[in-house]
């Protein structure tokens, strides 16, 4: 366990944060314009209400859960060699323990709303393994190149 390790386990967090969030935008999306089926209703929450709901509510839970799924890889990478399967299972329990656990005692879900979709247990353990795996990829690419210098 290095120090190295860690600064570039928490680097590997904060890059993935934002490709999850754009990955759950653009979900989102998709799911949207699949269930409304209507151009109209998608472009409205494509443009208003889903990039609001993903700043204020799944920004900071994205941010802790990949920021810590990425200093545990850099915690343990001494120890292990196959990061995708440790990132992967760390996003996941830090995705249920955040999404699912901890952000509806801060923001009380109503069914229906985007916080009982978030908080959903399936959903927030998909989420977490793919943001720990995207930590995991981001970790390894950084600490196979750091290897080489």
């Amino acid at each position: 366990m290095t120090l190295r390790r860690i600064l570039l386990g928490f680097i590997a967090g904060l890059l993935s944060a934002p490709i999850g969030l754009i990955i759950a935008y653009l979900a989102g999306v998709a799911i949207t314009a699949i269930k409304t089926r209507e151009l109209l209703a998608t472009l409205l929450v494509a443009g208003s209400f889903l990039p609001l709901m993903l700043i204020f509510v799944l920004l900071l839970p994205t941010l802790t859960i990949s920021v810590l799924t990425g200093l545990t890889l850099g915690t343990v990478s001494t120890l292990v060699s196959r990061f995708l399967v440790v990132g992967s299972l760390a996003g996941l329990v830090l995705g249920e323990v955040v999404l699912s656990v901890l952000l509806p005692l801060i923001v009380v879900p109503h069914p229906g709303d985007f916080t009982s979709i978030v908080s959903n247990h399936l959903l927030s353990g998909l989420y977490g393994l793919f943001l720990g795996g995207i930590t995991a990829i981001f970790f390894q690419w950084m600490n196979r190149s750091s290897e080489r210098v």
